[in-house]
């Protein structure tokens, strides 16, 4: 009787090592970093969760967490569940409110490239999504060329960079390549001037692979940088996620107007710490 008591006493909030705060409840976390991958895309309408206990062994935590994150998410009308179907996520408008910047394509490829050592994971020739097909203006299926990297800045990896390149342009890059500036090798080895991209900035938070792979916490907060670099007559050739540690890493960006009716230009300026 004593023993349970003491063991009843000594229980308190559910804890998890893998994730970034034992202050927050971890429903929430979970909650925030499953949030964060319908929002930015990661997981598309229609798409079928894992199920709780898959959830479970993925992240450290007890079914009753998981089914606290999921009923909240469910309330927000981010997913629907199905009886003897599961749980999949719903069509959603995200916010696309944006700052304008103009600046310089050299800047844009050389962001984060300095004093830095690269980690190539793997690379793969894999069948385009619908989605990553559009990205590239490439039909569902077409092969691509798929390479993952682990960027570190004074032995602490710092970003995780994923590039998509259609198959007859990846296939002459060499694995030497993919350790330097893709953009540069484009240009210089395989002759394709790269002239415009686009390119979105957003908070994002770390999920298991990334934790893993950059050496933090589930749930840490990340800057998530997705560019499309593109060619003559706005062909894309080269689709680039990133995703940095904040901790580490930040953009800072220098305005400056040359006269007041103009539109403002940028200097960026990296910094790592």
């Amino acid at each position: 009787m004593g023993a349970s008591a003491t063991k009843f006493a000594s229980s308190g909030p559910e804890k998890s090592p893998l994730f970034v705060s034992d202050k927050v409840p971890l429903y929430y976390q979970l909650q925030s970093i499953l949030t964060d991958k319908i929002l930015s895309g990661s997981l598309a309408p229609g798409y079928r969760l894992p199920t709780e206990a898959m959830l479970v062994e993925e992240y450290g935590v007890s079914r009753i967490t998981v089914r606290q994150a999921l009923g909240a998410m469910e309330e927000e009308g981010l997913i629907r569940r199905e009886a003897g179907r599961g749980t999949f996520v719903n069509k959603h408008r995200p916010f696309r409110g944006a700052l304008q910047l103009e600046g310089s394509m050299d800047d844009l490829i050389t962001l984060g490239l300095t004093t830095t050592v690269v980690k190539v994971l793997h690379i793969a020739t894999v069948n385009a999504s619908a989605a990553e097909a559009k990205v590239l203006g490439l039909e569902p299926g077409a092969l691509l060329v798929r390479c993952a990297r682990v960027r570190s800045y004074r032995n602490q990896p710092y970003s995780h960079v994923v590039n998509d390149l259609p198959y007859e342009i990846g296939r002459r890059l060499t694995r030497a390549n993919w350790k330097g500036s893709v953009s540069r090798v484009l240009q210089e080895k395989l002759g394709i001037p790269l002239l415009e991209a686009r390119q979105s900035i957003r908070a994002s938070l770390a999920n298991t692979e990334l934790a893993r792979l950059l050496s933090t916490r589930i749930g840490a907060p990340l800057l998530s940088v997705d560019r499309v670099v593109m060619t003559a007559n706005g062909r894309p050739v080269d689709h680039v996620r990133t995703h940095y540690r904040s901790d580490i890493f930040c953009f800072n960006v220098h305005l400056r107007k040359d006269h007041p009716r103009e539109n403002w230009t940028f200097k960026p300026r990296r910094k790592s710490s």
